[in-house]
């Protein structure tokens, strides 16, 4: 199989667990992140996965990129884009100074529509999206603990011209021992993971719980359910079907996270921004075009946006 040269520009957990399987395939793979001890740690002893996975894969210090800014001159074919989705907006001008004539921009991420963004950056022609059903955590410098991964992920297109540029790629990553399909159907599948995600991941970080404790209490187990419900309904109202027992399936997928933090319980805890606007506010306006009522995400997305406030310092 050809060997390709990828970029990961945002080398959290989702963008670590690619980029050292496509690397420990033998591609040639470049990583673009702003924290600087870990990517220093990555260029000393390189990149470390453990738990449901276990490697450890060096890195050249010329792959190791502190900016987008300096993939300029790299020789990089593929991008996949693995920030958070609420910084899109931001990183893509500067994306657009350093791309070259046929890149192809991968969207892999948590959210709805985010390869929309990106194609109206750089053409639905060089726009990819895949769905990732693995996650992590950044537990040090240079190592990731991987949590599970419900194989098996699947990537897609937005422009029917680059199915061919889609399955190929499945091939590769399923290659480098990451099991992914090729689908016509991608935003499917984006709906799916969001439904699920809305279902969970806000829930861990208003609670400060894993996912593997949420599920086991009834009471939020309960409310997982009823976030799924909505989400399933929204789904349909825009033309996305599931199959029957596709809320069994979800509960089910659910159940097998184990003590996962989610990126979302991560970005309260830091005082980060978090991806609230693309995952249960999405289902909340999806819902809203269509007269249905979401008073669950709807719920949920009040009370993230309220964590997201700075500590108030009273007098």
């Amino acid at each position: 199989m050809d060997k390709y040269r990828f970029g990961i520009v945002g080398v959290g957990p989702v963008g670590s667990i690619m980029a050292a399987h496509l690397a420990k395939a033998g591609h040639n793979v470049t990583l673009v992140d702003i924290l600087k001890a870990h990517m220093d740690e990555i260029k000393k002893n390189g990149l470390s996965i453990a738990g449901f996975k276990e490697l450890n894969v060096p890195f050249s210090g010329k792959n190791i990129c502190y900016g987008i800014d300096e993939m300029s001159g790299k020789d990089v074919d593929v991008v996949f884009i693995s920030v958070k989705a609420s910084v899109l907006p931001q990183i893509l001008p500067i994306l657009k100074q350093v791309a070259k004539p046929g890149m192809t921009f991968i969207s892999l991420q948590n959210g709805l529509d985010n390869e929309d963004l990106i194609a109206d950056v750089f053409g639905k022609e060089n726009t990819l999206r895949i769905v990732v059903n693995y996650a992590g955590n950044l537990i040090d410098n240079g190592k990731v603990r991987m949590s599970f991964f419900n194989a098996p992920n699947y990537i897609g297109m937005i422009d029917p011209a680059t199915e061919k540029k889609a399955r190929t790629l499945a091939k590769v990553i399923t290659a480098a021992d990451l099991e992914t399909a090729f689908t016509s159907d991608i935003k499917k599948y984006e709906w799916e993971k969001i439904i699920l995600n809305a279902a969970l991941s806000p829930v861990c970080a208003l609670t400060r719980r894993t996912m593997k404790q949420m599920m086991e209490f009834e009471d939020t187990r309960g409310l997982a359910e009823a976030v799924l419900r909505e989400g399933i309904e929204v789904a349909k109202a825009n033309g996305i079907y599931f199959e029957s027992g596709f809320l069994e399936h979800c509960m089910g997928y659910l159940d097998k996270a184990g003590h996962h933090r989610t990126s979302m319980h991560v970005d309260i805890e830091e005082k980060n921004p978090t991806e609230i606007s693309f995952i249960n506010d999405k289902i909340v306006k999806y819902g809203k075009a269509k007269g249905i009522s979401t008073p669950y995400n709807s719920t949920i997305v009040s009370l993230i946006r309220g964590s997201e406030l700075p500590e108030y310092i009273g007098a």
